[in-house]
């Protein structure tokens, strides 16, 4: 039986940390080490964590490193086979983690195994078998680089498929994917760091497949302040100065200003034009460090931009957003936009 290292990331969140923490210990999958990768909590959680949980290794970081470098501090002393890595805010079934290794070892061409998400029962009041909802099944990608994740609020349906998506925002990856594509990218503090990696593995040649079979239930609790859009935005253009070929750049080029000039916009109206357009110059003044990345992704690069794009959408959908523009002009225009150019990438 090979070993699953899980890595929690955590900063103060010692309400929902206990819960999720318990669950990982319920798991029939036994050979699993777990780790708690602390990000300064001020809240107790590194006491609990010692007290209760004296199995648990805990990694303190001292600070707010983010989402992706707390998971590669713990990565770099993890012994596990697969690695799998999750927020404190949620709970596993019992039988998740074994679900995704079975996924993992049945198909050699699967880099990362995805589980379906589902709104935890407490926030919801339902149980765990009536009524419930999924927060994500996979993640869908526009090729502008937004996403949102699939079948965000609909029914669960015990019939669902095994479906390969672009991206997953929780998964369990191998070590040889880890070896050959690194862990998250550290200059992405929060936001698309999930999007990046899932990318990345990507284009090493592999596939991410989410299964029904592994469940989450997370306690979600959506958030739409300025700072998210300031740096979900950033990092999104980032990311795909970042992976996309050249050419493909060129091609998507018109539709990225028409989105550009959407998000100014939603800037003006909502209060974050400044943050908006503080964004872009960051992006300038990480020229450099991003032409090197795409050096990098180069060496170890086996698929083209026609294989990732095979996955994207041409419509756009924001998670916990609706707006009639968006959605009967913005969304149209850019599906139209995106079955003109498909062919030529």
């Amino acid at each position: 039986m090979k070993k699953v290292s899980a890595i929690v990331v955590n900063w103060n969140g010692k309400d929902v940390l206990s819960g999720c923490l318990q669950s990982l210990l319920k798991q029939n999958y036994k050979n699993l080490e777990i780790w708690v990768s602390d990000n300064g909590s001020e809240d107790g959680s590194q006491a609990m964590v010692r007290e209760f949980y004296p199995a648990v290794r805990l990694l303190e970081n001292g600070e707010n490193l983010g989402f992706g470098s707390a998971v590669n501090r713990a990565l770099e002393k993890a012994e596990g086979n697969y690695f799998l890595f999750l927020n404190n805010d949620l709970e596993l079934a019992p039988d998740c983690v074994g679900q995704l290794v079975d996924l993992l070892e049945s198909d050699q061409r699967i880099g990362a195994a995805i589980p379906k998400i589902l709104y935890h029962p407490d926030d919801r009041g339902s149980s765990l078998n009536n009524s419930a909802k999924i927060n994500s099944f996979g993640v869908l990608v526009n090729y502008t680089g937004i996403a949102c994740p699939n079948l965000v609020d609909q029914q669960d349906k015990d019939d669902l498929p095994l479906t390969e998506t672009a991206c997953g925002g929780i998964f369990m990856l191998r070590r040889e994917v880890y070896e050959q594509v690194g862990g998250f990218d550290e200059d992405l503090f929060l936001y698309h760091e999930d999007h990046d990696l899932s990318w990345r593995i990507r284009l090493g040649g592999w596939k991410l497949m989410v299964t029904p079979k592994s469940v989450c239930y997370h306690h979600y609790n959506f958030n739409k302040g300025v700072h998210k859009f300031y740096r979900s935005e950033k990092n999104r253009l980032h990311i795909l100065f970042k992976n996309m070929e050249r050419k493909t750049l060129i091609l998507i080029f018109p539709a990225l200003v028409v989105i550009e000039l959407a998000q100014i916009v939603h800037a003006l109206i909502h209060g974050w034009l400044g943050l908006k357009i503080k964004s872009y110059f960051e992006i300038l003044g990480q020229f450099m460090c991003i032409a090197k990345k795409r050096r990098q992704i180069r060496s170890f690069r086996k698929v083209s931009d026609k294989e990732i794009a095979r996955l994207y959408r041409g419509t756009i959908a924001v998670s916990g957003m609706k707006n009639p523009l968006m959605d009967n002009v913005l969304s149209p225009l850019l599906s139209i936009y995106w079955k003109l150019i498909r062919a030529w990438i």
